[in-house]
């Protein structure tokens, strides 16, 4: 049976990026390192730095069996995760206001969320205090913790938070806030709110991926190429956007990224005109 090429070229790109992205992470150990006045700040910093590290090699890995759509879900996470990490680390004097409201407030917040799902899961079944739901037992807060939480965050706060916290208020924040490093922030919406409709399973959601399904052999094989490119493109930006941010927090020398810049290049240059070359295909009766 033969092999097709584009399945050859989709797993090349893949280890490369996987072994990129492996060789990025330790770049991250200064903003680690870093003498935060409190240990909860490092290890929120560290926690997400983490968590979007994790989920980029999610989305090469996915990549790599060509679920391009689902990647593009997980990417999602690691395109707010980035923005959050920048947004913490925009700068020095910012930084424990906002630590507090994301790691404290919003934390509390989460669990008086998670607290009445948690109630309304266990009225819905015959015996709540059985050994079996002892997990969704343990989500609920105590009398003490839940008057303390919603007395110090009404409706109107607790909304209020949350969309400074969203991905569309933190962007909105960081285009406006005259920052040279996120004058071209607002670039991440678009992806993002594609990917939104695949996570929310909308009708465009759920036609977009079909759609590709119905196009002929090399309109789809030029167009996954492409998409695949993107994808792979994304992680490594994204890394590199947040030790770029966070060196200039640390106050550690933006040299020590050159190295990392050749290696993106030389990465992207791999892959090529992918992008041309779907649009050559696409459009050339045009």
């Amino acid at each position: 049976m033969a092999i097709d090429p584009s399945e050859v070229q989709q797993q090349a790109w893949v280890e490369e990026t996987l072994l990129l992205l492996r060789e990025l992470l330790p770049l991250m150990s200064p903003v680690g390192r870093y003498q935060y006045r409190a240990k909860e700040h490092a290890h929120s910093i560290g926690a997400l730095a983490s968590a979007c590290a994790r989920s980029s090699e999610s989305v090469v890995l996915l990549c790599a069996y060509g679920q391009l759509w689902d990647a593009e879900v997980v990417s999602r996470s690691v395109c707010e995760g980035t923005l959050k990490f920048m947004y913490l680390l925009q700068a020095v004097d910012t930084f424990e206001k906002r630590h507090d409201e994301y790691a404290l407030d919003l934390f509390h917040i989460g669990l008086l969320k998670d607290h009445k799902k948690a109630e309304e899961l266990l009225a819905g079944v015959a015996d709540p205090e059985a050994p079996y739901w002892r997990p969704i037992q343990e989500r609920l807060l105590s009398p003490d913790e839940l008057t303390d939480i919603e007395s110090r965050f009404d409706k109107y706060a607790r909304r209020s938070l949350e969309t400074k916290w969203c991905f569309s208020g933190l962007l909105r924040h960081l285009a406006r806030s005259g920052d040279p490093a996120f004058s071209n922030i607002s670039c991440f919406s678009h992806g993002y709110s594609m990917s939104s409709h695949l996570m929310h399973a909308d009708s465009i959601g759920t036609s977009i991926a079909l759609e590709r399904d119905f196009r002929s052999y090399e309109r789809r094989q030029k167009l996954h190429l492409s998409h695949l490119a993107g994808l792979l493109s994304s992680q490594v930006q994204y890394i590199y956007m947040r030790l770029k941010i966070g060196y200039r927090f640390v106050g550690h020398p933006p040299d020590d990224l050159l190295g990392a810049e050749v290696k993106i290049r030389a990465l992207e240059n791999k892959f090529g005109m992918a992008y041309e070359e779907w649009l050559n295909c696409e459009y050339r009766d045009e």
